[in-house]
């Protein structure tokens, strides 16, 4: 047995195949080399079956003779252990990022030491108290007290709405974040039906699995999940010991149910009627902390001090005596930091602040002198423990401070973790102009050597069809 020169050409032409295979792929990943998500491909240049297994039919000529290359597949540049490691990490960092962001908006609306905050109103609302005891029977001096206690406890009003806005505004941040998770699902339990229907056919679906492995990255972000691969392709996605995708088969959606105990902010459960959902310690979980922890514990302090001065000040205020002779009443009304403000009749009238301890003595400063007393001390049971209602304010901004930088710590040091991690991905994962060029160039000279080979075959054979046998012509 011989072998046919045609089967020469066959090898070059595979080769020619394999080659351009080559080309189109260092195409793709050029084309893509700025593609959020993409990982880099390789074509997998194998040897075909050599020409051929021993047996009575092999050809006669010595050794076993190979029968060229085909590009037998095309892979993607990617180590699933580093994803797992980076979505580990990654929702951490944006656990982190969120609770900071709540910290500095609270921040903002206190607006200290820098700005114009509840210290220098405090600061002004007392210098007011001690300018009425110089002349306690100056109706000028009665009035500014009040329009400053004024501005005292509108502010408070103004930080307590404000608090309570960015709670709002978190709940709305997490119901928002919850349908981006169910709509995650939702396509990542489509893109699992269509990389199974592509491998099934012997083929790579290179492109469907970077696109829900860029999903799967961004659920990472916003809950902690685990993925596990199946034989077929498709991805199961947990979260915890809760299975939000099943392969191709089925998904639970996340649900949000409104908590009338909570100010009506949404609770977050795994399916309709299921139970708590396990979110890890990601985004969402983060903005719940910020949503029920974080700023909930400033806006206890400022009801706490609020309450602290609405007391102590009536307590003073309802001992002494107006103007008219007639007996103090409340100074403040309300009962915290949502509805505090200077007593209706008060405002209508300065003659009503009670400055004096006898009645009918207009000179008499003592009950003024007392209130203003209260900033340097105030006895049980109208004090925060021994604090007085500056120092506890005071003790808030600076454990506010404390906590933003203990969230921007920890930020700094995951986002470091993370970025190493990125760019171990990104190392692997990657595409680099640079290699590519230098596989484009290789892919096309070896199609270039290849081609020549063909050529010679066809020279061979003009040499064996047209000039031969011709001899006597």
């Amino acid at each position: 047995m011989t072998i046919s020169t045609f089967f020469g050409m066959d090898m070059a032409l595979r080769a020619l195949q394999a080659q351009q295979m080559g080309i189109d792929v260092t195409n793709h990943n050029v084309s893509n080399a700025n593609t959020a998500g993409y990982s880099r491909q390789n074509v997998k240049i194998t040897t075909t079956e050599p020409f051929a297994m021993p047996g009575m039919n092999r050809p006669t000529q010595a050794g076993q003779l190979g029968t060229g290359s085909i590009a037998s597949d095309i892979q993607r540049a990617r180590d699933m252990f580093l994803d797992a490691q980076y979505r580990a990490e990654v929702g951490g960092l944006h656990n982190g990022q969120a609770r900071q962001d709540a910290l500095e908006q609270v921040e903002v609306v206190l607006d200290e030491p820098q700005g114009v905050g509840l210290n220098s109103l405090f600061n002004e609302y007392n210098r007011v108290w001690s300018e009425l005891a110089t002349d306690p029977s100056d109706l000028p001096v009665r009035t500014t007290v009040i329009q400053q206690s004024l501005s005292l406890t509108g502010a408070i009003n103004r930080i307590d709405g404000q608090l309570k806005s960015i709670r709002t505004g978190l709940d709305g941040e997490i119901s928002t974040d919850v349908r981006e998770v169910n709509d995650i699902t939702d396509q990542i339990l489509q893109i699992n039906s269509a990389v199974v229907q592509v491998e099934l056919t012997g083929q790579s679906a290179n492109d469907f699995r970077d696109r829900r492995d860029s999903l799967v990255d961004r659920l990472s972000e916003l809950v902690n999940v685990t993925v596990n691969e199946n034989a077929d392709g498709s991805l199961n996605v947990l979260m915890g010991a809760q299975v939000l995708v099943n392969g191709t088969t089925a998904k639970t959606d996340l649900v949000t149910v409104p908590n009338a105990g909570n100010s009506n902010f949404v609770d977050i459960t795994y399916g309709v009627a299921g139970p708590a959902a396990t979110l890890g310690t990601a985004e969402i979980s983060g903005k719940l902390t910020a949503r029920d922890t974080n700023v909930p514990s400033y806006q206890a302090k400022l009801n706490t001090l609020t309450s602290n001065l609405i007391s102590a000040v009536n307590t003073l205020h309802t001992t002494g005596f107006d103007l008219n002779g007639n007996a103090g009443v409340a100074f403040f009304s309300g009962t915290d930091a949502s509805n505090i403000t200077v007593s209706a009749a008060i405002q209508g009238d300065p003659k009503l602040i009670a400055a004096s301890s006898v009645a009918g003595a207009t000179g008499n400063n003592d009950v003024v002198l007392s209130i203003t007393n209260l900033k340097n001390s105030m006895s049980p049971p109208l004090a925060i423990g021994t604090q007085t209602t500056e120092s506890a304010y005071n003790s808030l901004v600076a454990g506010l401070g404390i906590d933003t930088r203990t969230a921007m710590n920890e930020v700094d040091t995951q986002d470091a973790l993370v970025s190493l991690l990125d760019r171990r991905r990104q190392s692997l994962s990657g595409v680099s102009l640079d290699e590519e060029a230098v596989s484009l160039l290789r892919y096309q000279r070896a199609y270039e050597a290849s081609a020549r080979v063909l050529t010679a075959y066809d020279q061979m054979l003009d040499k064996l069809i047209n000039n031969t046998g011709i001899v006597g012509r």
